[in-house]
């Protein structure tokens, strides 16, 4: 009788229990979110398959190539370094988030902006990232980089390394940026640095 009555203490216990981590743990939400590694301009993030560097960024009006492409708003051009860890990987995830967490997906309307990167192992590969914005996307900027393309349920980087990027602009920084004219020439992805890489 006695061992009974133990029984089913531990079972009411065990159910409570169970009742009070479903009530408080998002069980749904931990299944599904990425794993986010922070980073900003200038400092490597390790992911899992891969190292990723912002290397920098420019905004302007117009970006060089065949043809020339006008934005919208303005283009935000992030230079980024990468490198495949243990294995050749496609990073076919680019977008950028703004401070009020909109996104924007890269574009390939310049003729060298990259929206994925095909790495080798070992190899250093760089890639320009482009989006048109508007202007209040500059705030609070950040690039998210992972190897799953983003789609409205985040399910191609479900459980999954993720960069999360800031590219370190403030609002008083805003005005100047989208003041700046000149056009950026962006150059072909590859393993040549940017600022080696010929037209």
């Amino acid at each position: 009788m006695r061992r009974s009555i133990a029984t089913a203490a531990f079972v009411i216990a065990a159910m409570g229990l169970g009742r009070l981590i479903t009530d408080h743990v998002p069980l749904d939400e931990a299944v599904d979110k990425p794993f986010v590694h922070h980073s900003v301009v200038g400092e490597s993030v390790a992911l899992e398959y891969a190292d990723v560097i912002v290397t920098g960024f420019h905004v302007t009006p117009t970006i060089m190539g065949n043809p020339a492409s006008a934005a919208g708003g303005r283009w935000l051009v992030v230079d980024t370094e990468l490198v495949a860890r243990n294995e050749p990987v496609v990073m076919a995830g680019f977008f950028l988030v703004d401070g009020q967490d909109r996104r924007y997906v890269a574009t390939n309307r310049g003729s060298e902006c990259a929206t994925s990167a095909n790495l080798s192992t070992g190899v250093r590969a760089y890639a320009s990232i482009c989006f048109d914005i508007p202007q209040h996307a500059l705030t609070g900027a950040r690039l998210f980089a992972t190897r799953g393309a983003w789609d409205t349920h985040e399910s191609e980087f479900r459980r999954d390394d993720l960069a999360d990027i800031d590219l370190g602009i403030s609002a008083s920084e805003v005005d100047a940026l989208w003041a700046q004219k000149d056009a950026v020439n962006v150059k072909q992805s590859g393993a040549v640095p940017p600022e080696k890489a010929s037209r």
